[in-house]
């Protein structure tokens, strides 16, 4: 029984004897006069009892199959606390490689797997008009979501909704907050419940619902506060309804250059005889009716499929309904757009599937490394044991039975590294959320819920049969005559075992070379986002908001007057070295000279003050500024004169609002994104936009630039307390939160390659370290014969690097297939960038070589003689 853990062989034998008496009793009663059948009967009858002993022996060895499996899990354990040391490396190194997956997966949880928070939330679908040559979605017309409404039956609920940035007055304090204009079935598709008041109906004026945020903000939270007035925007409005804590509005938001990403405030109603008017339409409208409550121009829709419609026929059904209303209003914005037809989780999570997926191979890679460098401890450790492992399995212990004490071992291993690697999660998790709590969508719901934790215990378990196989398997298949027979425990390390480490090693770098790749061109792309002309210095530019709001701005004398003041005071005040506003942009064609209609170069036509360039310090590269005061003459930057066929100045500008001659050309510059590219803009005096409400303020400080706020915003609130101004930063810190996603990416990237460099090094350290080791009796013979150590070290050396650049070698090829993959992550860096490559690989070199180096130093110091007695 001993060579039969399992009883298999004995339980069989007794099977076959308890047949054989059963076959004899039954003939002997047949020879008695039995029928067959009785007789048969009257023998299993007799031996029934002794049948059962096979049962009662399967319940024994169960029994017998948990002790042993008890005894392996102590003998780990005593195993582990002898080695405090070792236990403590194994297990952090499995911490960080779980921790890393755990962390990237809850996001991929939270961000791409887990369902919304909406009832039937699968059925929800975003329809909007796609624009083919900016590849990017269109809002929608009001009057296209009527006719998709009353025309589609594939959808049993749509509602359509616009947001806005509005000044809300509360009492005598003013702030801006990002208000959702809602109408259709909201409500209905979000299945939300108030916490406190009521939901006002579609199309329902004047009536307003606060987010729990705003509410405990503004009203203090309290409840008595349901029915009072409150004005937006310069007009009241009732609060009818509080929503709950826990609603979150996950639909897409409307945004513009230079917005930054919040959670929306309120909610108020767009009334239902606004939803018929085209855009145009809306002021005539609000003038017939006096109400000039706000609106937005555009919307965005969202429908809810019928229980039994497929996608496919409801996307059959809603271009037939597109095409249709398409023709029946044509225009230039339909000209290059088609339907878009997604899933509501498609729509909120496309931009991030491909960053979460290189994400989640890097930290896969991580794991991977921490694998093998366990392995190779295990496999170095293994190899001092292999006489006690022989003579265990000659005096009877079986194979399987030393292999599944391996593998006990390593599952208690990974699950302590299971332990430190959901804490590591834990914290991790919370200072990104920290950080960059809209870098990737959903991203503040990230926890380590079930679904996370049965993911990290799959990975640990995976792991450990993963890092444990090895040295099970060399167990397996090692000599137990020659172990026996070997002088030394050392002489027992096969040269198979000492490749299989090798090969390891070399397995890791080749994986870290994959992931430094990755954060290299990352970082470049970084280094390339952040290139600025000379005087261009964001970090000393404080920018801010005014959106002037009320009756009061209807017209454009008061808006006039109001900037104006503005200026005047925002010059005057200490500090400033200069001031300048920004109006907005109208994107439009700009023809050149006498050219025709299809010649105009696409441009946006920016409305700003006079000191507006010079505030931000861009540099003029071609001609003169125009004159301060003239209301003609304009300015473009260096991507509209690199469209024009010669020199810039001097040259007729018409379109649109456009009747002027270039005056200069400045150079290229971001105002609200770092990873866009530059398009041809032409600069012209704000008084061409009077219709714009939505001002941008710059202010060029001779100091720290946060400093200036306080005093900034005070001023402000002098001038008209009822606008107040928001989304008060420096230019530095707009721009950086303008790519929060690509920094985000960056960071875990380069924290990923981070630890698989180092994990890396270790290992060919190891590696290396322990050839030396198993070699000390040979460098020994070698110095006694005269070897010099230099050439000790070169030896030592070259086994060390031949082993690396192997593992550089074939990660490199790797690197050059998959940062293909990351070609949308990267900003004007090729995926092949030979920079990149290079830097790289000569780093790893050094550092491949620095771990080979301690290695071979102490190789060369080797006593000979003590050498010569090292058993």
């Amino acid at each position: 029984m001993i060579h039969d853990p399992s009883g298999k062989r004995w339980l069989d034998s007794l099977d076959n004897e308890i047949q054989h008496h059963v076959e004899q009793e039954t003939a002997e009663n047949i020879e008695r006069g039995m029928e067959p059948g009785e007789a048969r009967y009257a023998a299993l009858r007799k031996f029934g009892n002794v049948s059962n002993v096979r049962e009662d022996t399967r319940a024994v060895w169960s029994i017998v199959w948990v002790e042993q499996l008890l005894q392996d899990i102590r003998y780990g354990v005593r195993t582990l606390q002898r080695r405090p040391w070792f236990t403590f490396v194994v297990v952090a190194t499995i911490a960080l490689g779980i921790g890393m997956n755990t962390g990237v997966f809850s996001v991929v949880n939270a961000a791409l797997l887990r369902p919304l928070p909406y009832p039937d939330a699968g059925r929800l679908i975003w329809l909007s008009n796609y624009d083919q040559r900016f590849k990017h979605d269109n809002w929608v017309a009001r009057t296209d979501y009527v006719s998709w409404r009353r025309q589609a039956q594939s959808f049993d609920k749509m509602t359509a909704y616009g947001n806005q940035d509005l000044a809300v007055v509360i009492g005598d304090q003013a702030s801006q907050e990002r208000v959702a204009s809602i109408t259709g079935d909201f409500w209905n598709l979000t299945r939300v419940r108030p916490a406190h008041g009521r939901l006002f109906a579609s199309g329902e004026p004047n009536a307003i619902v606060l987010s729990r945020g705003l509410f405990e903000r503004r009203l203090g939270g309290d409840a008595r506060m349901i029915g009072k007035t409150i004005t937006l925007n310069g007009w009241p409005f009732t609060v009818v309804g509080v929503l709950p804590k826990d609603f979150s509005f996950l639909f897409p938001q409307q945004f513009v250059n230079g917005d930054e990403v919040r959670d929306i405030d309120a909610y108020i109603s767009i009334p239902d005889a606004l939803m018929a008017l085209p855009p145009a339409g809306v002021q005539h409208w609000q003038e017939a009716t006096g109400r000039l409550g706000p609106a937005p121009f555009w919307i965005s829709v969202v429908g809810r499929l019928k229980a039994n419609t497929s996608v496919e026929t409801a996307y059959a059904e809603m271009q037939t309904v597109y095409t249709r209303v398409t023709q029946q209003d044509p225009g230039p914005l339909r000209t290059h757009s088609i339907l878009r037809f997604a899933t509501l989780e498609e729509k909120l999570s496309g931009s991030a599937r491909k960053p979460l997926f290189v994400l989640s191979v890097a930290a896969g890679f991580v794991l991977v490394i921490a694998c093998a460098n366990i392995a190779n401890l295990l496999l170095a450790r293994a190899s001092t044991q292999q006489r006690d492992i022989a003579i265990r399995v000659a005096i009877g212990a079986g194979r399987l039975r030393v292999i599944r004490q391996f593998l006990t071992e390593s599952v208690l291993l990974a699950l302590l590294g299971c332990a430190a690697g959901i804490f590591l999660a834990h914290w991790a998790l919370a200072i990104l959320i920290n950080l960059a709590p809209h870098a990737v969508p959903r991203l503040a719901e990230a926890t380590i819920d079930g679904p996370v934790l049965c993911f990290t215990l799959g990975i640990s378990l995976a792991a450990a049969v993963a890092f444990g196989l090895a040295p099970a398997i060399s167990a397996w298949k090692s000599d137990v005559n020659a172990v026996l027979k070997a002088e030394t425990t050392a002489s027992s390390a096969t040269p198979r075992r000492a490749q299989i480490r090798r090969m390891l090693a070399a397995a890791e770098l080749a994986l870290a070379i994959i992931l430094l790749v990755g954060a290299g061109l990352m970082l470049k792309s970084f280094w390339r986002m952040n290139a600025k002309p000379p005087g261009f210095t964001p970090e000393k530019i404080l920018v801010m908001r005014i959106t002037l709001s009320g009756p009061q701005y209807t017209s454009w004398p008061p808006k006039q007057a109001y900037t104006e003041e503005l200026l005047k005071t925002l010059h005057a005040l200490p500090g400033v070295e200069a001031a300048g506003i920004d109006a907005g942009t109208l994107n439009t064609g700009v023809r050149i000279g006498g050219s025709a209609k299809e010649d105009a170069i696409f441009s946006s036509v920016r409305g700003v003050s006079p000191g507006y360039l010079r505030a931000m310090g861009i540099p003029l590269v071609e001609g003169n500024w125009p004159e301060r005061g003239a209301l003609f003459g304009a300015v473009v930057n260096e991507a509209f004169a690199r469209r024009l066929p010669r020199q810039s100045s001097g040259r007729f500008l018409s379109g649109s609002i456009l009747n002027d001659s270039i005056m200069g050309v400045v150079a290229d510059f971001k105002t609200w994104r770092l990873d866009a590219n530059p398009m041809p803009e032409v600069y012209v005096p704000y008084e061409r936009l009077p219709n714009s409400r939505s001002l941008r303020i710059v202010l060029r400080t001779s100091g720290e630039a946060a400093s200036m706020a306080p005093a900034v915003r005070k001023v402000i609130a002098e001038i008209d307390p009822t606008q107040p101004a928001y989304e008060v930063q420096t230019l530095e810190e707009a721009l950086s939160g303008s790519i929060a996603p690509r920094r985000f990416n960056l960071f875990l990237l380069g924290a990923f390659a981070v630890a698989a460099l180092m994990l890396a090094l270790i290992g060919v350290y190891g590696v290396i370290a322990y050839s030396v080791e198993q070699r000390t009796r040979e460098i020994g013979v070698r110095l006694a014969l005269g070897a010099r150590r230099r050439e000790i070290v070169g030896m030592v050396v070259r086994q060390g690097m031949a082993l690396a650049i192997g593992g550089i070698a074939v990660g490199l090829l790797i690197a050059l297939g998959l940062t293909r993959l990351m070609t949308s992550l990267l900003y004007d860096v090729r995926s092949n960038d030979p920079w990149t490559l290079s830097l790289v690989t000569a780093g790893l070199a050094v550092t491949a070589l620095l771990a080979t180096a301690v290695p071979a130093l102490k190789a060369s110091k080797v006593d000979p003689l003590t050498a010569l007695r090292h058993e």
